[in-house]
């Protein structure tokens, strides 16, 4: 990695944890339109420097959550968080974008924060996503609408709702329901 792109990675970490943010996306109030129980095995997957992390870990009291990412530097910035905050029900792992270090068909459940769009083949994504859940698992996906937005992917990588619906079904999913959560994001809720 450059000095560049450890720069670039550093920037992208304080926007991510950047005060305030919970105005726009509470994860408390996101974790409550899920299917999740305190007892659950998830994995945080593209869990970035924990902005998602540290509260699923906090609703898992007597669950497990596996936080993987691509990048040793969200990783790095996610033990430090975890340290601070000693949460011990987290496993951090590094993973490659379609392979991940959870054994298949361990998870009841599965997050995917802004990630689904970064991938080149979204079915294969997900259908790697789909093989770590247990029967009738379930998935949440928050994605950004197709618009203009201060943060976020390129408009062009950006997924609609019913193009998710389309790549979740390719990929072996019930799509359950989604929901608007701020004009600019959309929570989709998947089952295996």
């Amino acid at each position: 990695m450059t000095e560049g792109d450890s720069q670039g990675t550093q920037e992208l970490i304080k926007r991510l944890l950047r005060p305030g943010r919970e105005q726009e996306l509470d994860p408390f109030v996101i974790i409550t339109f899920m299917p999740i129980e305190p007892y659950d095995h998830v994995a945080d997957i593209g869990c970035g420097p924990g902005y998602f992390t540290i509260p699923l870990a906090k609703h898992l009291i007597h669950g497990k959550l596996y936080a993987l990412d691509i990048s040793d530097e969200m990783l790095d910035a996610l033990r430090r968080r975890l340290a601070e905050v000693h949460m011990g029900n987290v496993v951090s792992l590094k993973c490659s974008p379609l392979d991940f270090p959870v054994e298949r068909e361990s998870l009841d459940g599965a997050f995917l924060a802004f990630v689904v769009h970064a991938n080149e083949d979204r079915v294969a994504f997900l259908k790697a996503v789909r093989d770590l859940l247990k029967p009738r698992g379930w998935c949440t996906v928050l994605l950004h609408y197709r618009k203009d937005t201060e943060y976020g992917p390129p408009i062009e990588k950006r997924i609609e709702p019913d193009e998710m619906n389309a790549l979740a079904r390719e990929a072996g999913f019930q799509v359950r329901w989604w929901r608007d959560l701020n004009g600019d994001h959309y929570m989709a809720m998947l089952r295996k």
